[in-house]
This record gives C-alpha cells, sequence and structure tokens, in this order.
C-alpha cells in the first residue's frame, strides 16, 4: 500500500478520534508487529476451533498474518485445498479468485484476479467470467476478495458481489463446492446480503476476533453483525465463512 494513503488514512482517523489514540493504536500495533516477526513462517503453537476442528494459526511474513484476519483464513482454505488435492482432483479444476494463496505456498490451480500482476495469474474481472469458456472447477475460493467487488470500484455497484457469487456458482461442477471468507464491516451491502441469507451460501459460519493478541473464536452469526472493521489498522474483528455445495 502506498506510504501516501497510509499516510492520509493516519490522518483522518487522527482528526476524527484525537491523536493520542491513533498514537496508542498505532504503537500497540507496532510493538505486536515487532514481538510476532520472529517467529513468521514457523509453525504457531497456539490453535482455534471451527466447526470442531483444531487448527494452528497461520503465520508469515507476507501482510504480517499474525496481526490480522489472515492468521486464520489461510488454514481454513488449505483445509478445504488439500481435501481436493488429497481426493485426487485435477490442480486445473480448481479457481481461486484473487491472488492469495499464491504468496505463501506454490500454487497450480488456476487464479484469477482483476489488478494483481503475477505469473500464472489472469487479470480478468470476476463477473466477466464465462461458464462456456472457463470451468467447470470442483472447487472455488476467494479469501477476503468479493468485498472489494463493486466497492473499490468506480462507479460503487452495490449489487456487484452477489453478482460475482452467481458467476461463480455458474462455473461449479456438479458437486463442486464455492469457499468464501468476508471481512465484516469492510462492505455494508454485502454483509446485509450475507445477513439475510440472500447470495445462496449452503453453510454460513462466523469468527470474532477476541484480543489484541489476534485470538479468534467460532461464534453465532447473529454475534458478528454490526462489528466494525478497523480502517486505521485495515484488520477485521470478525470473519464469515461462506460455503456452497452445488
Amino acid at each position: 500500500m502506498p506510504v501516501s494513503t497510509i499516510a492520509r488514512r493516519v490522518q483522518d482517523h487522527t482528526r476524527a478520534r484525537g491523536v493520542l489514540p491513533v498514537l496508542a493504536d498505532c504503537a500497540s500495533w507496532g510493538l505486536r508487529w515487532a514481538a510476532g516477526r520472529p517467529g513468521a513462517g514457523r509453525p504457531s503453537p497456539a490453535t482455534f476451533t471451527h466447526e470442531g476442528v483444531e487448527r494452528p494459526y497461520f503465520r508469515h511474513p507476507y501482510h504480517y498474518t499474525w496481526l490480522n484476519e489472515r492468521a486464520v483464513e489461510v488454514p481454513l482454505a488449505e483445509t478445504v485445498l488439500d481435501e481436493v488435492v488429497l481426493a485426487g482432483h485435477d490442480p486445473a479444476r480448481v479457481l481461486e479468485v484473487g491472488n492469495v494463496l499464491g504468496h505463501y505456498r506454490p500454487v497450480t490451480h488456476t487464479v484469477v484476479d482483476k489488478y494483481e500482476q503475477a505469473p500464472g495469474v489472469r487479470n480478468v474481472d470476476v463477473v466477466d467470467l464465462d461458464p462456456a469458456t472457463t470451468g467447470p472447477f470442483d472447487l472455488v475460493l476467494a479469501l477476503s476478495t468479493l468485498e472489494h467487488v463493486g466497492f473499490d470500484e468506480e462507479p460503487k455497484d452495490p449489487g456487484k458481489p452477489a453478482a460475482a457469487v452467481a458467476v461463480l456458482t455458474s462455473l461449479l461442477a456438479p458437486g463442486g463446492r464455492l469457499f468464501c471468507t468476508f471481512p465484516v464491516g469492510y462492505n455494508p451491502a454485502l454483509d446485509e446480503a450475507l445477513r439475510t441469507d440472500r447470495l445462496g451460501f449452503t453453510r454460513r459460519t462466523a469468527l470474532r476476533r477476541t484480543g489484541r493478541d489476534n485470538r479468534w473464536e467460532q461464534v453465532p452469526l447473529d454475534d458478528v453483525w454490526g462489528v466494525a472493521y478497523d480502517w486505521l489498522l485495515y484488520t477485521a474483528h470478525a470473519v464469515v465463512v461462506a460455503e456452497l455445495q452445488r
């Protein structure tokens, strides 16, 4: 992220909240970054539980995952991806929307990302994916990506995330699975669509951060609606895990 963007964000929060609270948050973040950096890339001894399964938190230097929702999103996605690989599915029948996992592990599956330039990544808008020429896929992944669709674009389109989910569903093979994570509070229109179950997902679960040490626990869905997104540190305090089985 450009330094100018970070500086503007800090200035905006300082005007809204005051100097001392913003300095305190930034100092706390810096201390936690320094404390966690030596362990980045090593297995975490701490764990979280989702749907009765205990998993270690994910620690990696890219995007300092020990400080944000990537600590739980990546282990959950890796479990789903590894299940498909172990079942003998062709990696070409796996699609990831948003170039996320490739920063943390070698990937052989198809990756599309509208903006990020990287080897093997197709730069295409998710809503422009055509079932006639793309897929079918046994697994489609989207980690903290679809909340940007239609929201961080001009002109804004509150209905575009729903259109993206419909397109991705159409790309699934019979029995295929769509697995998405969404940071709560980032895109209010998308949160409302998830809350009212308008997107067609067959299972929705939620994780909520329990403190500054980036520990997470599974909670009922109703406990996360209205949880604020931290726009200063660009971090979620709650995540919805949404899945669809075709």
